[in-house]
């Protein structure tokens, strides 16, 4: 019987092909290297399996184990992974050309929660009829969208169709130090 256990196909009992292993037994203690035949057999006597753990060693290693036991604690150590592993995904949040300042602050707050959280954010803005033709405008509403969510932008936004589009990172964060020593003339 072969099984897939965590990205390895694992041969147990007489599906193992080699002629020698290097049989460990189910203690943990190396046996040395012995032939099939002869591990199958110890496998047997103990009431257990001979799982083949490492094929591409020379000999291959082989462990006299309960197979349907290991079975089920790797499982519930994926599964245990999978619910304990977090999942980022790109969030898309959408504007109009039109939208007020309120609903814009509405959003960009979201967007600085879902930011914190660890997602991508992604701005659309949709234009519709003769906003197309004032497309400087609406990349002005996206870079206010920005500054009140406390983003920068990755890349300049592009126009796909009538939509414009732009991803957004965390804004660094910046000591009031820094800003003074940026600009030399207010200082002096």
């Amino acid at each position: 019987m072969e099984l897939r256990i965590s990205n390895k196909f694992l041969r147990v009992n007489d599906r193992i092909r080699a002629a020698r292993v290097m049989l460990i037994d189910e203690d943990g203690t190396s046996q040395g290297v012995q032939s099939l035949f002869l591990a199958l057999q110890k496998a047997r006597e103990a009431g257990l399996d001979l799982v083949e753990i490492s094929p591409n060693n020379v000999p291959p290693v082989a462990k006299i184990m309960d197979f349907g036991r290991f079975k089920y604690e790797q499982e519930k150590k994926d599964k245990d992974n999978r619910a304990h592993s977090k999942q980022f995904e790109d969030k898309e949040i959408r504007l109009s050309a039109k939208i007020g300042d309120h609903d814009l602050e509405v959003k960009a707050n979201k967007a600085k929660e879902l930011s914190d959280k660890g997602h991508k954010i992604n701005v659309a803005l949709r234009l519709r009829g003769r906003e197309n033709i004032f497309a400087d405008r609406a990349i002005d509403v996206i870079k206010k969208f920005a500054d009140m969510a406390g983003m920068d932008l990755v890349e300049t936004p592009r126009k796909l169709g009538n939509q414009i589009r732009v991803n957004l990172i965390k804004r660094k964060n910046t000591g009031s130090q820094d800003a003074e020593v940026k600009d030399p003339q207010i200082n002096s």
